[in-house]
């Protein structure tokens, strides 16, 4: 009645002395007879023996409990064995090349190979390298078994990536900055170098990175750094303005595997001219100051030394007012190459004298101002009588011009005389028209003729109303 108690507990142990005692007690009678005289009774001793113990049998499957490499493991070298430990002793001869494969995921032949296991680990070794950057499958299959004969409860696969390829390219210089032979370059400027991967950031130094002038005195004191796949030089003071330097990255740099560049790399830059302090003048103006006999229908201008900025030539700083006095001319103000011109809205009122000016507001490309505002004056011509036109145009330059012909029309384009019978005025650049109807606009253009006759395009068009 005590099968399966266990021996090896105190507790229980001390339970079975006391019911042997109790058995005895029990089974005997008076004078040591029995009560039941059919069959001898034993009666046991306190020494006797308990049955041996039961183990219940293992019908649990076994598990895998850890893999190398792991699951999704990537950058596994090439000669990697893989391993699979279990949760339990196995069968041994279950282990083999049949149960524990390896394969390409992306399909193919199974790599070749052999397997070997000690207690709970089975280990695949590839017969050779397997193939770079390649991901492979491992499988266990359910013919694996426990030392009691029980199988894995389903196939267990799991994955990993090999890595690249041995990286054996040197590395080259893609780009640098400022470029090989750039010019103008701000004596300020930090020098770059982008390569074409990535860097051992280390072997960047001011030893390996270095600046010097192209004709020749000490290496440029500075600093180099790394940002991604770039070396920045930065040169601790200012470069010499004007000046041809060669920058150069040595052979001894090299990339994250190792490789160095294949040659010394060297580029040439030369830096700026010193900085512009110079402040721009006005070199000439149109009308010329003091002019008279000016057309009502011109427009101002100035032409300066240099380049201006642009933007800072408007109608704030470029202004046009009655030297009397009054109010501003309304207009607008454009800038083509180093010339700005005022354009005023309506003509200019007759026999009247004008001062243009040009504020300090007025700056160059570099920034400088005027010294100081410049003012020039002019005065227009008499202003024409209801019925007149007065015209002006810019002379000719060739030398045989022998005079001018006027053409007019109250529609553009079509004028009242056909070519080459325009109003013959001579040689002059300014003429009174006469004659015509009041309250009409009127189209105007001026041709140029020569010596011989020939006579030249027509000028471009301009109207008026006719007061």
């Amino acid at each position: 009645m005590f099968t399966g108690i266990k021996i090896g507990s105190r507790i229980f142990a001390a339970i079975l002395f006391y019911a042997a005692v109790l058995a005895s007690l029990g089974l005997s009678g008076c004078g040591g007879q029995a009560q039941d005289q059919g069959e001898p009774v034993v009666s046991p001793g306190f020494n006797a023996a308990p049955s041996a113990p039961v183990i219940p049998s293992d019908t649990t499957p076994p598990t895998v409990s850890d893999t190398s490499p792991d699951n999704a493991a990537t950058g596994v070298t090439f000669n990697s064995s893989v391993s699979v430990t279990f949760s339990e002793a196995m069968t041994r001869s279950t282990l083999n090349t049949a149960s524990f494969t390896l394969r390409p995921t992306a399909g193919g032949a199974a790599v070749s190979g052999t397997v070997s296991t000690s207690s709970t680990t089975a280990l695949f070794v590839p017969s050779g390298n397997l193939a770079a950057g390649t991901q492979y499958t491992a499988t266990i299959t359910t013919a694996a078994k426990d030392a009691a004969g029980n199988a894995l409860a389903a196939n267990f696969t799991w994955q990993f990536t090999t890595g690249a390829a041995s990286d054996t390219t040197p590395p080259t210089v893609s780009s640098t900055s400022p470029a090989n032979a750039a010019t103008g370059v701000a004596t300020n400027a930090s020098v770059s170098a982008s390569f074409s991967e990535a860097m051992t950031n280390a072997t960047l130094t001011t030893t390996s990175f270095t600046l010097v002038r192209t004709a020749g005195g000490a290496a440029v004191a500075g600093t180099v750094s790394m940002s991604g796949n770039t070396a920045r030089f930065t040169p601790s003071v200012a470069l010499l303005a004007s000046t041809q330097y060669t920058a150069t990255v040595t052979n001894s740099v090299t990339d994250a595997a190792g490789n160095a560049l294949a040659a010394d790399v060297s580029w040439t830059f030369t830096t700026a001219a010193a900085p512009d302090t110079t402040p721009p003048t006005v070199s000439s103006t149109s009308p010329a100051s003091g002019a008279s006999a000016v057309a009502l229908n011109s427009s101002v201008s100035a032409s300066f030394s240099e380049a201006m900025t642009n933007s800072t030539l408007s109608t704030a700083s470029f202004t046009l007012r009655p030297t009397a006095g009054g109010a501003t001319v309304t207009g607008t103000v454009n800038v083509s190459g180093n010339t700005a011109t005022f354009t005023p809205t309506a003509s200019l009122a007759g026999s009247t004298q004008y001062t243009a000016t040009i504020t300090t507001a007025a700056k160059d490309a570099a920034g400088n101002a005027l010294t100081a505002n410049v003012t020039w004056v002019f005065t227009t011509v008499q202003a024409a009588p209801n019925g007149t036109a007065i015209l002006a145009w810019d002379t000719v330059t060739a030398t045989n011009v022998s005079g001018y012909r006027i053409y007019y029309g109250t529609a553009p384009g079509t004028y009242l005389q056909p070519l080459g019978q325009g109003l013959n005025v001579g040689n002059v650049t300014t003429y009174t028209l006469t004659g015509l109807n009041s309250g009409t606009r009127y189209y105007f253009a001026v041709t140029a003729f020569d010596t011989s006759g020939l006579e030249s395009a027509f000028s471009n068009e301009v109207f008026k109303e006719i007061p």
